[in-house]
């Protein structure tokens, strides 16, 4: 009985003794596993923050290259702007120079017009009579057109230039036309005829009196008897009733018969 006492005794020692080394061991791991759920935690921790701190990183590199772009694009409108303005300086400058030579021109060539008209009236009063009246009024009206500040510069040098022209024409033409003539105190009905700026001729309607203009004398003078039968062919030329031919008529102007 002893010895089974002290043999269980010396078991429950050895047992009771072995435990002091499983709850040593038992410790040991858990501070092992808490070292690693520690680690685990802190590595964890660590990854997110390297994660936040990558996505802090691409943030960031995203908004510079937004700015960088912005940038480069900011400053190529800004040149662009740059450029424009210095092209619209330019067109500025060219204009300043057209509104400064315009004005000099303007200057010049309104008395140049209005003296224009003027020489022109004069030359109408002292040309060959016909349609006298008629062209002395469109110089009137030329003058009065000239004075207009509703018409351009332009458009009243085309007028004046339309007026020279319109008068130029006459003296490669021939014309006939009927109207009233005082002549020798009495009031006819003719037939005029102009030949350019030549000559002036007039018949009466029933062919018995013809005449012509004398520039030197300013006035119609009667034209020989032997004239009146190529006189009658001649407005019949200029009404094209028939062909051109020769005739045989005074030039006034030169001063000798033909």
């Amino acid at each position: 009985m002893y010895l089974w006492n002290k043999a269980a005794t010396c078991l429950l020692m050895l047992c009771l003794g072995g435990l002091p080394v499983a709850f040593g061991q038992a410790a040991g791991i858990k501070d092992s596993l808490d070292v690693v759920a520690a680690t685990n935690s802190a590595a964890t921790a660590s990854q997110q923050k390297i994660d936040e701190l990558s996505r802090e990183t691409r943030n960031l590199l995203e908004e510079y290259r937004k700015l960088l772009d912005g940038s480069e694009y900011q400053a190529a409108y800004t040149r662009e702007l740059e450029e424009l303005e210095q092209a619209q300086q330019q067109q500025l400058l060219a204009l300043r120079e057209q509104i400064t030579q315009a004005r000099i021109t303007r200057q010049r060539i309104v008395p140049l017009m209005r003296s224009m008209a003027d020489a022109l009236e004069k030359f109408v009063v002292l040309d060959l009579p016909f349609h006298q009246e008629e062209r002395i009024a469109a110089v009137f009206d030329l003058k009065q057109r000239l004075r207009r500040p509703d018409i351009t510069d332009s458009a009243k040098f085309r007028i004046l230039l339309e007026a020279f022209q319109l008068e130029q024409d006459y003296g490669g033409n021939i014309e006939s036309w009927r109207g009233p003539l005082q002549f020798a105190g009495e009031e006819l009905s003719v037939e005029y005829l102009r030949v350019g700026r030549v000559a002036l001729y007039f018949q009466s309607l029933d062919g018995a009196a013809s005449g012509y203009w004398d520039a030197r004398e300013q006035a119609w003078l009667p034209l020989d008897e032997g004239y009146n039968r190529d006189l009658a062919q001649a407005l019949r030329i200029a009404q094209n009733l028939t062909a051109p031919q020769l005739l045989n008529l005074p030039m006034p102007v030169a001063g000798a018969e033909s």
